[in-house]
């Protein structure tokens, strides 16, 4: 009996032990979810927690009108069916408060936001960046579709006053009747951005303020993010700095281009290896009100998918920039094409140039093999008006080389100056007659400052190849001047020109290749330079004395190098005096004033 009497009493402990531990754990539990159901408003430090059935969002009691009321970070499980519940919205907001817009942002992968615990037609939006209004305590339904994979979303509640503005109250293109969401397309040259119509608060809509007829003004803000960061976090963080008006004024950029005759659809360039967030601001100046649609995000690469697209590692198209770039250092330090080949190449390009010009004026579309035919017709016309013009004309042939430096010059310049330089008027004539202008200088000045055109011709290649090899974007300028063939309304597209570190990469590439190339050109010296190298010819020059025209030395150095090393050998390599003074000696100069001594002694020797 006693032992039985042990047992019992054994047993009832326990019981009250797990009676115990079960009530701490429930308590424990009730707490974590009072504490994520608290108002938090500050979405830099989100809580992370795992799907439950029932997400609550709390209307706090000091609002925050037009601004973030609760935010918080959750996942949904996979092929889970979460019910989001707003609560005390009649209890906190009143008449202060015209309706609550809940966003959904998922990260990497599509989730749907519901009206319905089931998924009905006409009330619910599928994407990555969802939002439904709702104007009273209620629920919402989060679906997770993807059967193997959680999806990691982030939650927010935007309150907005009753002068506001309904986001895509007017819209007709979702199935939702009010859809607060940007139509984004992802085409493989642009990104285009269409905002629904929006509507005018409810206490203000009739027949005077009915869809179509309200003064509603529309501002769309855009951001970009760092280069090749694919992270969740910067993702969230990102979609943070727009998601509410006064962070997108602050933190944003604004396009103010538009398609014609599109007031709401805006187009954006594609930024590789870079991702971008889009809001629609719609403004009421009347009702003095304003809201902001759903931010909306997109990569302008595949990240998951293809993450080589990202960095550029196109490895065919870096193997040729390799290849060309060689050639081009080659250049730059012996002189290595000949002014026939310069010429061809020059003259192909300008010729590539004035056909994409003629065609834009034209203003007919064309299918891509038109295209391709006409700019490769031009390029071989080019080519072979080139060719004859170094044969048999090589002073008009300079001319040309230096007057598509000046070209792509202007170009560049524009293009990192301001992303949408084409939508000036009359622009391409603008760069035309700087292309000129600076080709004209060049033509006066390089012979002067004893820089070549070999130097000018392979500089803008090494430019051009060493920015692919790197995958930065500092050809931005001419891809944008092509592009204008084939994509419609290219002169609306937003470009932004600004640089990442791989532009900064290639720049400091290029200038590394560059002195290297100027150093070691100035140290050689071939027999016998091509004739493009050669000093400018002063018209009206008084000839050399005796007719003989020796005097006159053909360098190919960059700049005049103080070392016996930069100029050209003689006969016999005889010695060269490199002391300099300040006399009027031939013999103590220079290095040139020496061989001319010295070819001086050798006539003599030879009278």
């Amino acid at each position: 009996m006693y032992r039985s009497g042990n047992v019992r009493l054994a047993n009832t402990i326990y019981k009250c032990f797990c009676t115990y531990f079960m009530f701490y754990v429930t308590i424990s539990a009730s707490q974590n979810v009072t504490s994520d159901t608290s108002t938090s408003v500050e979405p830099q430090q989100p809580s992370l927690a795992s799907v439950r059935e029932v997400v609550e969002l709390t209307v706090p009691v000091a609002l925050r009108p037009n601004d973030i009321n609760d935010y918080r970070e959750i996942v949904l499980q996979p092929y889970s069916n979460t019910r989001i519940h707003l609560s005390n919205y009649s209890k906190n907001a009143g008449d202060l408060v015209g309706y609550a817009l809940v966003q959904l942002h998922a990260f990497e992968y599509n989730v749907t936001l519901s009206y319905n615990s089931s998924i009905v037609d006409g009330g619910h939006l599928s994407g990555q960046n969802v939002g439904l209004l709702m104007y009273g305590d209620g629920d919402l339904y989060a679906f997770n579709l993807n059967t193997h994979q959680p999806v990691w979303v982030s939650l927010v509640l935007m309150l907005y006053n009753r002068s506001a503005p309904v986001p895509g109250g007017c819209n007709l293109e979702f199935p939702v009747e009010i859809s607060p969401v940007l139509n984004l397309t992802l085409t493989p040259e642009v990104i285009i951005v269409d905002t629904p119509a929006a509507a005018v608060a409810k206490p203000f809509q009739g027949t005077p303020n009915a869809c179509g007829k309200a003064r509603l003004e529309y501002e769309s803000y855009y951001y970009i993010m760092p280069t090749h960061d694919f992270s969740q976090r910067a993702y969230f963080a990102a979609i943070n700095k727009l998601i509410s008006y006064a962070n997108a004024k602050v933190q944003g950029r604004q396009n103010a281009l538009h398609a014609p005759l599109l007031l709401n659809r805006h187009t954006y360039g594609r930024l590789t290896g870079r991702g971008m967030v889009f809001v629609t601001a719609v403004i009421d100046p009347v009702h003095r009100g304003f809201a902001l649609y759903v931010p909306t995000h997109t990569y302008s690469c595949k990240p998951f998918i293809e993450p080589a697209g990202c960095y550029g590692l196109n490895i065919p198209y870096r193997v040729l920039a390799i290849i060309l770039t060689i050639i081009a250092v080659l250049e730059v330090i012996m002189g290595y094409l000949p002014l026939v080949v310069k010429c061809s190449a020059s003259l192909g390009f300008l010729a590539v140039v004035g056909t994409v010009e003629a065609l834009n004026m034209l203003d007919k579309p064309l299918a891509h093999e038109w295209l391709i035919t006409c700019l490769v017709g031009g390029a071989i016309v080019g080519a072979v008006v080139g060719l004859l013009l170094g044969l048999y004309a090589p002073v008009a042939g300079k001319i040309f080389c230096s007057m598509l430096t000046g070209y792509m010059l202007c170009l560049i310049l524009f293009g990192m100056i301001n992303g949408n330089f084409y939508t000036l008027r009359n622009v391409s004539w603008y760069i035309a007659l700087g292309g000129v202008l600076i080709g004209a200088v060049l033509n006066i000045t390089l012979p002067i400052i004893l820089i070549t055109r070999s130097v000018i011709f392979g500089t803008v290649f090494i430019f051009y190849g060493v920015n692919t090899i790197v995958g930065a974007r500092l050809d931005y300028p001419l891809r944008h001047f092509i592009r204008r063939l084939y994509v419609e309304n290219y002169e609306r597209v937003h470009s932004d020109p600004a640089l990442d570190e791989n532009d900064f990469v290639a720049l400091a590439a290029f200038a590394i290749i560059m002195l290297v190339a100027l150093f070691l050109r100035s140290r050689y010296q071939s027999d016998e330079v091509q004739g493009d190298y050669s000093r400018f010819d002063i018209p009206c020059q008084r000839g050399p004395a005796n007719g003989d025209d020796e005097d006159r030395i053909e360098r190919s150095t960059v700049i005049a190098a103080d070392d016996t090393a930069a100029y050209q050998r003689f006969v016999n390599e005889q010695p060269i005096i490199t002391r300099w003074t300040n006399g009027d000696d031939d013999v103590f100069e220079s290095p040139e004033s020496n061989s001319r001594f010295y070819r001086l002694l050798k006539r003599n020797a030879r009278r």
